[in-house]
């Protein structure tokens, strides 16, 4: 299996494509084919729908086993599989990138801009933008404020401040490794 292609490591990462064998060409192009590592846990959330109406839930697992399932529903804080934390996600990213924004006039054709400008959102919402979730309450208010404001970055202990998108900027960011 090929190892990371963004980080230029031997660890094999999820949704790395591993190509089939030569009897499988389409018009000269192999299929390609993604493995969802072992370590995994991965549910799949269906929905049924009536008219506009939720009718049904059903929770399969997809991949992974059920303990590795709970393992990572109790690192998220959660009992039972939900949604929520990637659609707000992916919800906040969508409206902060003009690219992800469905019928949009904006485009990116290259790769590595699309990933500039999401790692651009994501540093920008972790470090530079107040979350009215995260806020906790002060010891003694100051003034009317009762309560001090808090980035993603500042609710797990990184940054003890919210940042200027020009300090964002302005910071030097290195590569993660690999999680395995």
């Amino acid at each position: 299996m090929a190892g990371c292609r963004t980080n230029r490591c031997s660890q094999p990462c999820s949704g790395d494509p591993t190509s089939l064998s030569v009897r499988g060409l389409v018009d000269g192009f192999p299929k390609l084919q993604y493995r969802i590592p072992r370590t995994a846990g991965h549910v799949r959330i269906i929905k049924t729908y009536q008219g506009k109406r939720v009718t049904d839930i059903r929770i399969e697992r997809a991949a992974g086993s059920q303990r590795r399932v709970d393992q990572e529903l109790a690192a998220l804080g959660y009992t039972t599989p939900n949604t929520s934390a990637v659609e707000r996600h992916n919800g906040t990213a969508r409206r902060m990138n003009p690219y992800q924004v469905r019928r949009s006039l904006a485009f990116a054709r290259l790769p590595h801009v699309r990933q500039t400008v999401s790692d651009l959102v994501n540093g920008v919402y972790n470090f530079c933008r107040v979350n009215r979730s995260l806020r906790v309450r002060l010891d003694e208010p100051v003034g009317r404020r009762q309560f001090a404001k808090r980035t993603p970055a500042m609710a797990i202990g990184i940054t003890d401040t919210v940042w200027s998108v020009l300090r964002l900027l302005g910071t030097v960011v290195l590569p993660t490794p690999c999680r395995s």
